[in-house]
């Protein structure tokens, strides 16, 4: 019943599909590389070629000025993308695309209180009905525990 692992390079190599993707991606780097040698150098580290498609270049920036500079850039880089494919090459599709920088969530420190405030809480927990007001206010009381 059992099935013996297949290794991932055995899949993509019989696997058409995964074979064209593997390639298509591999001809987009390569692409990104000879677009890449064609911009202004302060343009390198804020755009990317993500797609051709027939005629048209699609080109990622991370914010909208670099995205109007590289407009004015557009006959110098089709052309320059066009002896490298096989097709002509006339327009250029700018997308801006903010870089997304996930950050770390900022662990606050947990606050304690006060033993008067925990007693406090605890009297007003007691005379209440169980409910979720009562445990609510048993679990704050708990916090002053941590002090002592």
């Amino acid at each position: 019943m059992s099935k013996q692992a297949e290794r991932v390079s055995n899949i993509c190599t019989n696997n058409q599909q995964l074979k064209a993707l593997a390639k298509r991606a591999q001809q987009l780097k390569q692409l990104n590389l000879v677009f890449q040698s064609a911009l202004p150098t302060e343009f390198e580290a804020h755009c990317r070629l993500v797609n051709v498609n027939e005629h048209t270049l699609i080109v990622h920036t991370d914010n909208a000025a670099y995205a109007s500079l590289l407009r004015f850039q557009a006959a110098t880089l089709c052309q320059a993308l066009s002896a490298h494919l096989p097709q002509t090459i006339d327009k250029l599709d700018v997308k801006v695309r903010p870089l997304f920088i996930p950050t770390k969530p900022i662990k606050l420190p947990e606050r304690l209180l006060s033993n008067t405030a925990s007693n406090t809480l605890q009297q007003t927990a007691d005379f209440l009905e169980q409910g979720h007001l009562k445990t609510a206010l048993e679990k704050l009381a708990k916090r002053s525990q941590k002090l002592n």
